[in-house]
């Protein structure tokens, strides 16, 4: 048996930390362990979150690679749980831990001190890995960020890039906005805390409607437009180009295209990617097939949408400021955590293959 997972997205316990399932991972590896004698389990990659924390700002001027030890030190403290269920795993031979990397922990391939910490701490050896194969079973597995040009963190001559576009626009844009929402909480009148979901709002175009929905007055709106617009004015080019395509939403990594090719050139018959949090299974040519174990993050996405007559101004006479009436569109979002999984299922065990698993949860 073979367990992949990824994008569990392990932050540092403050307010962006999504990750509050220690119990559901527990259960899970526990129930494998009685159902199969023989285990591997793949970490594929975005395990711990290096980057989406607010320490960029709190130790501003630190060295990037500096703020990262401190948030992995808090990763440790903040999810005993999670590696304590990954040593109770790895007790036994029979069971072998695999570690994949991802973007969002791509510090631990370029630090080996980040991984050292859980070693010291835990006793358990993780060995950053750039793809998983197992050619008997036909299997290739890595996270996926290869294939996208956003948050690759490779160049083409195979040397890392130690700070990607992606990890500029969460570091510079998404972080810097909450760290600027969080100077202006007595100015705006606003708990900082309302904006802990703007990571997980899926599609990203749909950003501009969540944010009137949290705070109809346009402000928080105008706070997230400015910090983009600084952001292209300092990386300009084509750099801005994609990153407005990348805001706008027009822009998406085909990983579905990216197995189609993996498997035309023989590395695999199962191909499984993580990186999208897209959780899908789709069959691709002559018996081959593409998974993606999707994500244990949580998605905010628009639900439904109704009509609001707002006064907007329209001109002014005299000194007198007019106004119109206008009708807007507003959006209610719902929230949806959906723990999925793939198992490999291997000879004896069940019709050899692998299968994707989701435990969906929703609320309004």
């Amino acid at each position: 048996m073979k367990v992949f997972l990824s994008d569990l997205h392990l932050g540092d316990g403050k307010e962006r930390d999504d990750f509050q399932f220690h119990r559901e991972f527990k259960d899970l590896v526990r129930k494998l362990v009685r159902e199969f004698k023989k285990i591997e389990m793949i970490l594929l990659g975005d395990i711990f979150d290096l980057i989406r924390t607010q320490k960029y700002y709190e130790f501003e001027g630190l060295p990037h690679p500096e703020v990262k030890l401190k948030v992995m030190e808090d990763i440790l403290e903040q999810h005993v749980p999670f590696f304590e269920t990954l040593r109770y795993f790895t007790r036994k031979k029979s069971r072998r831990l695999r570690y994949v990397i991802g973007n969002h922990d791509f510090g631990a391939y370029l630090d080996p001190r980040l991984l050292e910490m859980i070693r010291k701490k835990f006793g358990l050896i993780l060995t950053p890995e750039s793809y998983y194969r197992n050619e008997p079973l036909g299997i290739w597995a890595e996270h996926g960020h290869r294939y996208d040009i956003v948050h690759n963190t490779f160049n083409q001559n195979g040397t890392p890039i130690p700070y990607s576009l992606g990890d500029k626009i969460v570091v510079e844009i998404v972080d810097k906005f909450y760290e600027e929402v969080r100077k202006k909480q007595n100015e705006l009148g606003i708990d900082p805390a309302i904006i802990n979901d703007l990571d997980n709002v899926r599609p990203q175009t749909a950003i501009d409607n969540w944010l009137d929905s949290i705070h109809e007055e346009g402000r928080l709106k105008q706070i997230y437009y400015d910090t983009i617009t600084e952001f292209i004015v300092s990386h300009p080019g084509e750099v801005g180009n994609l990153v407005l395509d990348l805001i706008a939403g027009k822009y998406k990594p085909d990983l579905v295209k990216a197995a189609k090719q993996l498997a035309k050139e023989g590395v695999g018959k199962y191909i499984i990617f993580g990186h999208t949090h897209d959780a899908l299974t789709k069959d691709l040519k002559k018996g081959r097939r593409h998974l993606n174990t999707g994500t244990w993050r949580k998605f905010i996405e628009p639900w439904r949408r109704y009509t609001e007559r707002v006064m907007v101004p329209s001109y002014q006479e005299g000194g007198t400021q007019f106004y119109e009436e206008q009708v807007v569109y507003r959006y209610t979002f719902k929230t949806t955590i959906n723990l999925s999984y793939v198992l490999f299922y291997e000879k004896g065990e069940g019709k050899v293959g692998p299968r994707l698993f989701q435990q969906k949860q929703e609320s309004e």
